[in-house]
């Protein structure tokens, strides 16, 4: 079944997914600072409760999900709520491709990547930012799920995957039991002496 079908039927069913917490809002405020306007896109935004926290914050926030069902719940929930757009997309299909290169100022990934190909969803996610840009994933570890659970989370090879992109800085923060990990890409003038 592909993943919008999938999604779809989560979301059809009235279920949600792990709620956006106080911490998770005060950890965005601390490593991430007032959004001043820049642009934030949260990938697999759900229904879009964390998209709204980084719209609080001061961003001017897009968030695109496989699922139709979420994204319209999404713009439901938070039509009065300007500088932030919700659309349908499917990102295992080319979907980021549609989105313009050097966008973004910060592209989130809350509980998302273990849904996706990894390495092209990073590569593009990538493309999408500013120099300087920042990748924020926040997700469980699959070694710490109850059995059956796994798939919920990373395995600590697609952890060490993802840090072995080329980036300037690698932060991780623990959050109760998910790990948050800030990646910045390089500034323009290390980009263009490559």
């Amino acid at each position: 079944m592909p993943a919008a079908d999938r999604w779809n039927d989560h979301y059809q069913q009235g279920k949600g997914f792990r709620p956006v917490t106080e911490e998770e809002v005060a950890l965005l405020t601390e490593r991430l600072g007032p959004g001043a306007g820049r642009r934030a896109l949260d990938l697999g935004c759900g229904t879009g409760e964390y998209a709204a926290a980084l719209r609080g914050l001061g961003f001017t926030t897009t968030g695109v999900d496989f699922s139709q069902i979420a994204v319209a719940t999404a713009q439901d929930r938070h039509r009065d709520y300007d500088g932030l757009d919700f659309r349908p997309m499917d990102t295992d299909r080319g979907g980021l491709s549609l989105l313009p290169t050097g966008r973004f100022d910060l592209v989130t990934c809350r509980l998302f990547l273990p849904f996706v190909d990894l390495v092209p969803t990073v590569a593009c996610a990538r493309r999408l930012l500013v120099p300087g840009g920042r990748l924020l994933v926040t997700t469980p570890l699959a070694e710490r799920q109850p059995a059956g659970w796994e798939s919920i989370g990373l395995r600590s090879a697609a952890l060490d995957l993802l840090r072995s992109f080329t980036w300037a800085d690698v932060s991780e923060y623990p959050l109760d039991d998910l790990l948050c990990l800030l990646l910045t890409t390089h500034p323009a003038l290390e980009r263009t002496s490559r």
